[in-house]
């Protein structure tokens, strides 16, 4: 029986090699993320009581909230897996979104329409993919 002769430094090299194509295949492989952020900007002259509900949280009662005059407040973030370069609609993750002024008017913009929204996308990272996307709703004393 033939035995070939195996050069050690040949060994090493096809372990480094292979080495570093299993860290490839690794990091290309991974989902990556995508970061969703949703805000209220207080451009009214009062402060705003906010009811908010989004619907990861659907067996809970909504929170209810005070934003002050020019203040922006964060009304929730949620962390998905995989990265999406393209935002979803900002309604797509709220269940309730009632605004009320400091004299108890209810807001009439349509918080469920995505057009009322400013929408900023941002890349975080390229491999693995991560994306964030912000969404901010701006209410002035026009919108009661």
């Amino acid at each position: 029986m033939f035995m070939p002769k195996i050069n050690p430094t040949s060994v090493q090299r096809l372990s480094s090699v292979f080495g570093l194509a299993v860290l490839f295949f690794t990091l290309v492989s991974c989902e990556g993320n995508t970061r969703l952020e949703w805000s209220l900007e207080n451009q009214s002259s009062s402060e705003l009581t906010i009811i908010h509900k989004s619907w990861d949280y659907a067996g809970l009662p909504a929170e209810t909230l005070l934003i002050s005059a020019g203040e922006t407040l964060l009304l929730g973030a949620n962390d998905v897996l995989g990265g999406q370069p393209n935002p979803w609609a900002p309604a797509s993750f709220i269940d309730t979104l009632f605004i009320y002024n400091s004299t108890g008017a209810l807001s009439t913009k349509d918080w469920e329409e995505t057009d009322t929204w400013a929408i900023e996308t941002e890349e975080l990272k390229k491999m693995p993919a991560s994306w964030r996307h912000r969404y901010t709703l701006t209410v002035g004393d026009g919108d009661f």
